[in-house]
């Protein structure tokens, strides 16, 4: 009988009903047996309980497709805001320092440096520094072209009668009598050493290193200056050495956050080590793409970021649907349709959530996303 009825129950209920289920309800006829006809409310009930039963669903499958393009992997580097073209301005003749500027004023051509005995020292545009006396009949020399060339570019040439030129003649002195009429020197016509400092562009004042009032000699420094723009430099580790090269793209990113692109400029060859720590380093310089950028700040601790390795047009898929397999290697599941498959790959480059992989694959696969 026992059989009978487990028979009967198991053809109602068709091959759904797994071997659990069956040993439940043999026990539950076993118990029938014992307790008589009243067990027949257990048995209804139970049944009632199965009917109610709902599958359970299967999770919804996670895909992303395997892309093709490039893989960059990025190096932080700490670096510092400053002025570019850091120098000393120093005297080129002796007297008493009578006026200085501010710190923090930019001083373009034509404008006063500083006062030696009461008269200017005055800011002219050009790459070679003054070294001597220029009067009509000295020796030709780029110093007289760019005296020239400053004096016209001031507009004390409205004519267009002086030759730019290096030679030093008598046009040009009675340019220069002009000039020295307007700064209120004697106008002899003769640019004495000391009284013009060139350099290639407006100057920002910094650190005073004299003061007012202080006696001075030949060659003394005055003060430092630096160019107009903002640079970045970074004390470069010698094994980060091989990362960059001069002309290389970098990612400044600024205090406030900020992210914008520069170009390193320069790399010492020059190693200097650390006093304390013994660390050497090479100095890098980086420049703003924009100079607009660093505007707000004047100096600051900021990180730069360059490439320390890329791959171009590879086949990239996430990182997370890489599966390590049990024999060794790697592999991601290929869905397609309703199915999927394993497919071993090779692992390359990791950047940014993705890695290169190369196997039997292409763009536009999907890969499933374990949960």
């Amino acid at each position: 009988m026992l059989s009978r009825l487990a028979r009967t129950w198991l053809h109602s209920r068709g091959s759904a009903v797994d071997m659990k289920r069956i040993l439940g309800w043999v026990g539950v006829i076993v118990l029938l047996g014992a307790v008589g006809a009243g067990g027949f409310y257990g048995i209804n009930r139970l049944v009632e309980q199965q009917d109610d039963e709902q599958p359970t669903e299967k999770p919804e499958l996670i895909t992303r497709a395997i892309t093709r393009g490039d893989l960059v992997e990025t190096e932080s580097l700490e670096g510092r805001l400053r002025y570019r073209d850091p120098a000393v301005v120093y005297t080129a003749a002796g007297g008493v320092i009578t006026l200085l500027p501010d710190e923090g004023t930019t001083v373009a051509r034509g404008e006063t440096l500083f006062e030696l005995n009461g008269a200017p020292v005055v800011l002219f545009y050009g790459d070679r520094p003054a070294w001597r006396t220029l009067a009509d009949g000295t020796a030709e020399g780029t110093d007289v072209r760019q005296l020239e060339d400053n004096l016209s570019e001031l507009g004390f040439d409205p004519d267009g009668d002086l030759t730019i030129d290096e030679d030093y003649t008598d046009v040009t002195a009675g340019i220069v009598e002009d000039w020295q009429a307007e700064l209120g020197l004697a106008e002899t016509g003769i640019v004495e050493l000391g009284r013009i400092i060139f350099s290639t562009g407006p100057l920002r004042i910094g650190r005073w290193l004299t003061e007012t009032g202080a006696t001075t000699g030949p060659g003394a420094p005055i003060f430092e200056v630096s160019g107009t723009e903002r640079e970045i430099v970074v004390q470069l580790a010698i094994d980060q050495r091989e990362l960059v090269v001069r002309g290389d793209t970098a990612t400044i990113i600024l205090p406030d956050d900020l992210e914008t692109p520069g170009t390193i400029t320069s790399i010492s060859n020059v190693a200097l080590a650390d006093p304390q720590t013994g660390r050497q380093t090479v100095e890098m310089t980086v420049a703003f793409d924009d100079p607009g950028d660093a505007a707000a700040f004047e100096q600051a601790a900021v990180n730069v970021e360059v490439v320390s390795e890329q791959v171009l047009d590879a086949l990239l898929a996430p990182v997370e649907a890489v599966l390590a397999l049990a024999e060794g290697g790697y592999a991601i599941e290929v869905v397609e349709g309703d199915a999927s498959r394993l497919v071993a790959v090779q692992l390359g480059k990791f950047a940014d959530g993705l890695v290169e992989i190369t196997g039997e694959v292409q763009e536009g696969d999907l890969v499933a996303i374990p949960r």
